[in-house]
């Protein structure tokens, strides 16, 4: 049952869960980029037919849409009067903003370095 989104204490709450939640498929795709890049290459190199592709952005995707809440909800939250939980807006806001910047990191590292091959 979802809380009442107005109450300010409650948004820092909910940026920091869904700050710490984005961190799991942020994980997720950095552990495959990092399986398949070949060091002699110096490409990431994935099949054309297989389930990397659609496994890496819906990764990356959801975890950016998860850190863009929890950073958007951090920063509305942060300075208001009627927030007793500020320390929790500033983790949402500060940690959401950290994994959305390594998504996107990722996510133009991916583009850079592919080489798809057909299998």
């Amino acid at each position: 049952m979802l809380t009442n989104l107005r109450r300010y204490d409650v948004q820092a709450t909910y940026a920091c869960g869904l700050a710490f939640f984005s961190a799991l498929p942020c994980l997720a795709a950095a552990i495959l980029t990092v399986q398949r890049y070949h060091h002699d290459l110096g490409q990431i190199v994935y099949g054309s037919k297989g389930m990397f592709l659609p496994g890496l952005l819906g990764c990356l995707l959801a975890s950016m849409l998860l850190s863009g809440i929890g950073l958007l909800l951090g920063l509305n939250s942060a300075g208001q009067r009627r927030n007793d939980k500020p320390k929790r807006s500033w983790l949402g806001f500060f940690l959401g903003g950290s994994i959305l910047s390594l998504n996107i990191i990722l996510l133009l590292a991916f583009y850079m370095l592919r080489l798809e091959r057909p299998m």
